[in-house]
């Protein structure tokens, strides 16, 4: 009777660890997901800076061509267009960082709790055989 329920803590606490892996696994993709949002940030405020320098150049009394790629071909577009599109980009891709950076803590947050409870089945299992292998120990002699 005292195997039958060992083999069931046993096997509740192998669901919580395959639930701690599984948890840290979702972390990982969206740690991967945060560092792609931040190329693409990082990238389209190099394109905000060139465009800032577009606008400077234009105000100077130079000419600023500005144009944007639609599938294989360059079509031309207005400097103002290009700011704004980029600046809504941004927005968008800032408001994602914060989105995953809170879903990575409140899931590392979990995975940190989790982590405690198993420690806590295991603590107890060992317990457990203690007392089972004194019992058996008593018994014997």
């Amino acid at each position: 009777m005292a195997d039958n329920l060992g083999s069931q803590v046993a096997s509740a606490v192998d669901e919580k660890i395959q639930e701690f892996r599984t948890l840290q696994e979702t972390v990982n993709t969206l740690r991967s997901d945060l560092g792609t949002l931040m190329a693409q940030r990082n990238e389209n405020e190099l394109v905000k800076q060139e465009l800032d320098v577009c606008d400077q150049e234009a105000s100077e009394g130079g000419e600023a061509i500005v144009y944007k790629q639609v599938g294989p071909v360059l079509i031309k577009n207005d400097l103002s267009e290009a700011k704004e599109t980029v600046e809504k980009r941004l927005e968008f891709i800032s408001g994602e960082i914060k989105k995953t950076e809170s879903l990575i803590s409140k899931k590392e947050e979990q995975s940190q709790q989790l982590a405690l409870k198993i420690q806590e089945m295991q603590s107890a299992m060992q317990k457990a055989a203690v007392e089972a292998a004194k019992a058996a120990a008593q018994q014997a002699a």
